[in-house]
């Protein structure tokens, strides 16, 4: 039993922000304007999306999911820092973007339900259950 509590919560804390190896990009929006620091959820460890793909999610998503007009990443001088919120986007995110319907073929797996699930339960056990 202590062994699942600790498995728990390792996997909780793991969950909270943006996953180790994830880039983040920064995207100006336009219409209204706003700023956000954007991460792609990883498929799995074999397939990582990243670069023209990368932005190409961050700036569709961004745009539809904040009524901006044009979402566009910024590059940053080295040492710069993006002033903007936390986003991660997945690839249901930008098949509902893309799509005109706002419809998405994707279905999520298994680990991501429990992965998803635990970071909820983290989030309520540590705002003492007020966010549940």
């Amino acid at each position: 039993m202590r062994k699942v509590l600790v498995l728990a919560v390792s996997c909780a804390f793991a969950a909270t922000a943006f996953p180790a190896g994830a880039e983040e990009l920064c995207v100006s929006c336009e219409e209204p304007a706003a700023t956000y620091r954007c991460a792609v959820e990883q498929l799995s460890e074999k397939m990582k999306v990243g670069g023209e793909i990368q932005s190409e999610m961050c700036t569709k998503v961004l745009a539809k999911k904040g009524t901006h007009k044009k979402c566009h990443v910024v590059s940053l001088p080295e040492g710069g820092k993006c002033d903007g919120p936390e986003r991660m986007v997945n690839v249901t995110d930008y098949q509902r973007a893309v799509s005109d319907t706002g419809e998405s073929t994707y279905e999520v797996g298994a680990f991501e339900i429990a992965r998803r699930n635990v970071h909820d339960t983290w989030l309520c056990v540590t705002s003492m259950f007020k966010d549940c």
